[in-house]
C-alpha cells in the first residue's frame, strides 16, 4: 500500500466491480418500477454484458489513444455519468439500453487495466501479494457497496441505490485524477 498510486488504483478497481452487482441487482427492480418486461431487463443486463466485453477487444487500441491512468479516470468517470440517467424517468427503453451500453463498455475499460496498473506500480516480489490484496480490496467492495445501496434503497428506493453506485465511481474518477499523469504506476 506503500507503492504511490496503489490506493487510488485498488479503489477504482472495488468501484468499478461493485458497479456490475449493483446493475444485476437493481437493473430488475427498477424494470417492475416501470413496467419493463423482466425480456427487456435481460436484454439490457445482455447490452451491458456485449459492451463490457467489446471494451476488452479494443483496449490495445484505446492504450495507443491514451494512458492506462487517464483510461482509468475516462472508464469510472464516463460509466457514472452514463449509468446515472438509466434511473431517470421518461428515459425510456431506447434511452436505458444506450446508457447500460455506453456504461458497460466504459466499465470494462477499467478493471484490467486496475490489475496491469496494480502490477506495475510495485516491485516483481510483490506482484503477487499486490494482486492478492486488490482482489480482497474488489470482494470488500462488493460487500460494502450493495450493503450501503440496500440502506439506501429503503429509504430512497432503487433508483438511490443506483445513484449511490454512480457516485462511488464518479469519486474513484476524482481520486485518479487528483493522483496525476503517471502517479498511478510505478
Amino acid at each position: 500500500m506503500r507503492y504511490r498510486g496503489v490506493k487510488t488504483t485498488m479503489y477504482a478497481s472495488m468501484a468499478l466491480l461493485s458497479t456490475v452487482d449493483i446493475l444485476t441487482a437493481y437493473l430488475p427492480l427498477l424494470g417492475e418500477q416501470r413496467g419493463i418486461s423482466p425480456v427487456a431487463v435481460g436484454v439490457l443486463l445482455a447490452l451491458r454484458s456485449a459492451a463490457t466485453i467489446s471494451s476488452r477487444l479494443l483496449l490495445d487500441v484505446m492504450l495507443r489513444w491514451r494512458s492506462r491512468e487517464r483510461l482509468i479516470v475516462i472508464s469510472a468517470g464516463g460509466a457514472a455519468v452514463a449509468l446515472a440517467v438509466v434511473p431517470v424517468e421518461g428515459i425510456g427503453l431506447v434511452g436505458m439500453a444506450a446508457a447500460m451500453v455506453v456504461g458497460g463498455f466504459l466499465l470494462g475499460v477499467g478493471q484490467p487495466l486496475t490489475m496491469s496498473m496494480l502490477a506495475m506500480a510495485v516491485p516483481g516480489n510483490a506482484r503477487s501479494s499486490v494482486l492478492a490484496l486488490r482482489m480482497v480490496a474488489n470482494r470488500v467492495g462488493q460487500v460494502a457497496v450493495p450493503g450501503t445501496a440496500g440502506v439506501v434503497a429503503g429509504a430512497a428506493g432503487a433508483a438511490g441505490a443506483w445513484w449511490l453506485s454512480c457516485v462511488v465511481l464518479a469519486t474513484a474518477a476524482v481520486v485518479s485524477r487528483r493522483a496525476g499523469p503517471g502517479s498511478l504506476g510505478a
